[in-house]
């Protein structure tokens, strides 16, 4: 492993893309299996001496971590007895009868997938591997759902004894939409959307195999965004749309109109589409709408979210702790168990994620030299960026898990492109190496 950190990315990858399996059991307790392999992760990081500058965005990351970690000790005994949805209660029945704060197997989780999840980003950043293990997982994750559905339309699941062993199945009974590998829909449409994006963006700065390789991906990402049926789906397309279509005009803006006949012949297909099969496409987009607003799913998550906010308020913004409440929002969860600093550094942590790598899309020089095959390059920016952005605005919806492999993925992805911390004063790598060997000696 030490001299092979592809693999463990490898492993990393397939771990992230079945969240809801476990890799092993511990005093009848299930595991992870990204959470298993990022032990191993820990055993060859380690080993490694020579590591690349630490990115100045890590080190909030730490300190969002020790405060979670500190909160999550403290919260449960400072504010006691104060109502909460506690993660393994059911959000249905905790709604109409919250329970007391105290202190659960969860608090110990979700600290542990935190922590673990901070590791694996760190490993795959310094090894310049994020690339290996997202597209692993953007495949393992799509593509399984997209396996697992036919072989459920059909009426069988053969797949179910593997991939379903985390007894984490929120779908109620009789549900025919799309799960996949997944604990529930929502958390298959917010993967898509993570992955979709980050897809379509590669298809967009790639050219030959590595293109028709992301055209694939981002359409088994959009078949299974589109099965899942849910309002996290259309919820978080509308908000991805918008931003796209901000972000298309702003860059044809500011490039003096370059890209006019692209963008012209774009809106043609568009306006197209939408003429030849504007009702077929919208009308489940509208049915799903109105089934949705009013609906008791649609009640309990709003009203799981004014809970959390509640418990905010409650706990003087503070928080209660990681795995002591569970709203439907990843916004509002991390404001009621994190608390107001959680959540200021958690943001500050990607908006200096995203600015480091924009600034290294726009010129800086990466840290190592490209390698010969797609998988093992470094991430370039535009892909990692627009999926992070993605999955967060579905998560802001819905899937308010903290420890959401994907999301650790995307950022180890933004922490291997941005600047690393000391680049600024003239640092930079001289070692002429592939991701796949340690990344060389720093000179100053």
């Amino acid at each position: 492993m030490r001299d092979h950190p592809r693999a463990v990315a490898t492993a990393l990858g397939v771990g992230a893309g079945l969240p809801a399996t476990a890799g092993a059991v511990l005093a009848g307790l299930p595991v992870p299996l990204f959470t298993c392999v990022t032990l191993v992760a820990v055993v060859a990081a380690w080993r490694r001496p020579a590591v690349r500058p630490v990115p100045a965005a890590l080190w909030v990351l730490v300190a969002f971590a020790a405060w979670s970690t500190v909160m999550t000790v403290v919260g449960p005994w400072a504010f006691h007895g104060t109502p909460v949805l506690l993660p393994r209660g059911g959000v249905d029945e905790q709604v109409r009868a919250p329970s007391p704060l105290t202190y659960t197997t969860s608090n110990l989780a979700q600290t542990v997938y935190l922590l673990t999840a901070l590791v694996a980003s760190t490993f795959l950043a310094r090894t310049g591997t994020a690339t290996t293990a997202l597209r692993t997982a953007a495949w393992t994750g799509a593509g399984g759902s997209a396996v697992r559905s036919t072989f459920e339309a059909v009426g069988i699941d053969p797949l179910a004894p593997v991939l379903d062993t985390l007894a984490v199945d929120y779908s109620p009974a009789g549900d025919t939409r799309w799960r996949g590998v997944f604990a529930e829909p929502s958390e298959l449409a917010a993967f898509s959307m993570g992955v979709s994006a980050f897809a379509i963006v590669t298809a967009a700065r790639t050219r030959g195999t590595e293109r028709v390789a992301a055209v694939a991906l981002s359409g088994v990402g959009l078949c299974d965004l589109l099965a899942s049926a849910s309002g996290t789906a259309v919820a978080a397309s509308a908000i991805v749309g918008l931003a796209a279509v901000v972000v298309v005009v702003a860059r044809f803006l500011a490039s003096g109109g370059r890209g006019a006949p692209a963008i012209a012949l774009g809106t043609l297909v568009v306006v197209g589409v939408a003429v030849a099969a504007g009702d077929r496409l919208l009308g489940p987009v509208r049915s799903l709408v109105v089934d949705k607003v009013g609906s008791q799913s649609f009640d309990a998550r709003s009203a799981a979210d004014a809970i959390g906010l509640r418990v905010a308020v409650d706990s003087l913004g503070f928080g209660v702790g990681l795995g002591s409440d569970r709203s439907s929002s990843f916004v509002v969860t991390l404001l009621a168990t994190t608390g107001v600093v959680g959540l200021g550094l958690f943001a500050s942590a990607v908006t200096v994620l995203l600015r480091s790598a924009l600034r290294a899309g726009c010129g800086d020089t990466p840290c190592v030299p490209p390698a010969r095959s797609p998988w093992s390059r470094p991430p370039t920016p535009g892909p990692v960026v627009a999926g992070l952005l993605a999955l967060l605005a579905a998560k802001a919806v819905s899937t308010p898990d903290l420890s959401t492999p994907l999301l650790w993925l995307l950022i180890a992805g933004c922490l291997g492109v941005g600047r690393p911390h000391g680049a600024e004063h003239g640092i930079r790598h001289t070692d002429s190496v592939t991701p796949e060997r340690p990344i060389g000696t720093v000179s100053g």
